[in-house]
């Protein structure tokens, strides 16, 4: 009774509407808060998008027997615990008839539905009077590990268009952060990337690490490495990217990760950002001297180092000692840094261009921030984060995201560079999307100067 399937037509939500939000939903990650309150915040996003709504997420038992919790953001959590620990079964509510039966469920008048008969004493005291519950698939799986559900005070015929594309839009990125918060209660996403702290292998204290890292600058042991960028259908040289490695004469070659946050803890970051791009400017001069080749050199910047009096004049320098073109240099800075030091980096990108220097913004599409900032910054270039590649061809809620931020890039007459193709699966769904630009070990690891000569000799 009042029970109607979902409609089979998909409309999607635009470009600009979805990276919205997903930026929104997803801002908590970015700052380590507990899972519970990223569910929270997803559920304002709904209640804000969806018309007279009250959304909550009824979470499963591991053998899908029963609701052991959930979480509501405007309906108390009391409320959403009255439907714990009651075995599941067809006709236990919107919400438990959603899960049993794997589908869409609709309920206008919860008042005079036979389903909520013995559970209306829950929904009465806060007046609501309709119901429509999704079930919460476990990604890449027929699992239900849980039940989305959207409340009304009216009586209502069925939910939008709109609001059934609204929730399709962003279900597995729902799914994916209900998944991670049921593996741990107490659950915070963690970053992907960690450090070892080698310190505890070469030196006592990190001070001392610190000076050995200097110590390095100074002998030249630590020099840019070089990842190809290609282009196109026939996979065109279109660049190299310049990445600081140490090669240690004890421990062999050290990841940046275990060293460049040490440079930018005890202020020599800068120091170690110019060495790399003269050592670089002056090898990719020389190598396009003797191929009689020109391309695009991509040269990291650090936040610290970038909002720097002086910065641009640094780099003039730099490109006046090796002759290296201006036009051929771009400055990458990522993302989070623009986003923490974006007034200085406006300043500091304007001077950038009037020396004919590219700017380009790494890690694109990570910080979960407006992009407003676009429109105004003379930016040339956008780099897609590996993490959105790595499962692109596994995960819709990658997939959008990549063609989004593809359109975009193409909307604002931006190059966009895929970072982290590793498989031709990657290179063939981000090409289908408008994406010409590339890099990533499916084509090659970075390569110290001499094998990056043999390589493109060898292409």
């Amino acid at each position: 009774m009042g029970e109607k399937r979902l409609a089979n037509e998909h409309r999607v939500l635009s470009p600009e509407d979805f990276v919205e939000g997903y930026q929104y939903i997803t801002e908590y990650l970015n700052e380590g808060i507990p899972l519970r309150d990223v569910l929270k915040r997803a559920l304002k996003y709904f209640e804000d998008r969806l018309e007279d709504s009250y959304c909550t997420i009824m979470l499963m038992d591991e053998d899908s027997t029963e609701f052991i919790g959930g979480v509501g953001y405007t309906l108390p959590d009391k409320m959403v615990e009255e439907f714990t620990n009651i075995r599941l079964y067809d006709g236990l509510g919107t919400c438990g008839t959603a899960v049993v039966r794997g589908e869409f469920v609709f309920t206008p008048d919860m008042n005079n539905d036979p389903k909520w008969k013995n559970y209306l004493y829950i929904v009465q005291p806060y007046q609501l009077k309709s119901c429509w519950s999704v079930p919460v698939f476990k990604p890449g799986s027929q699992e239900v590990i849980a039940a989305f559900a959207t409340y009304s005070k009216n009586f209502k015929q069925s939910p939008s268009q709109g609001e059934i594309d609204t929730l399709n839009a962003y279900k597995e990125l729902i799914a994916l952060i209900i998944s991670n918060y049921m593996n741990d209660n107490n659950a915070v996403l963690e970053s992907s990337v960690t450090t070892d702290q080698p310190f505890n292998k070469m030196a006592d204290s990190p001070e001392e690490y610190a000076n050995l890292i200097k110590e390095s600058l100074k002998q030249g042991e630590i020099f840019p490495y070089y990842q190809p960028i290609f282009k196109g259908e026939h996979h065109e040289l279109y660049g190299v990217e310049a990445l600081a490695r140490w090669d240690h004469p004890e421990f062999g070659v050290i990841s940046p990760i275990d060293f460049i946050e040490h440079a930018e803890t005890y202020q020599f970051i800068d120091w170690l950002d110019e060495v790399i791009c003269h050592r670089a400017c002056s090898d990719m001069k020389q190598l396009m001297d003797e191929s009689g080749k020109e391309f695009i050199l991509s040269v990291n910047a650090s936040a610290i180092h970038i909002k720097q009096e002086g910065f641009a004049k640094r780099i003039e320098r730099i490109l006046n000692d090796t002759q290296f073109p201006a036009k051929l240099l771009s400055i990458e800075i990522t993302e989070t840094s623009l986003m923490e030091n974006l007034k200085d980096a406006a300043v500091t990108f304007q001077q950038l261009k009037k020396l004919g220097v590219k700017v380009s913004i790494d890690d694109f599409g990570t910080t979960y921030s407006s992009l407003n900032y676009l429109k105004y910054l003379p930016v040339d270039t956008i780099k897609l984060d590996k993490t959105f590649i790595d499962d692109v061809d596994k995960s819709p809620v990658d997939r959008r995201i990549c063609k989004t931020i593809i359109q975009l890039g193409m909307d604002l007459e931006l190059d966009v560079i895929a970072e982290g193709v590793e498989y031709e699966k990657h290179l063939s769904i981000i090409r289908d999307f408008g994406c010409e630009v590339y890099q990533g070990f499916y084509f090659s690891k970075p390569l110290e100067l001499q094998n990056l000569k043999d390589y493109l000799i060898s292409i």
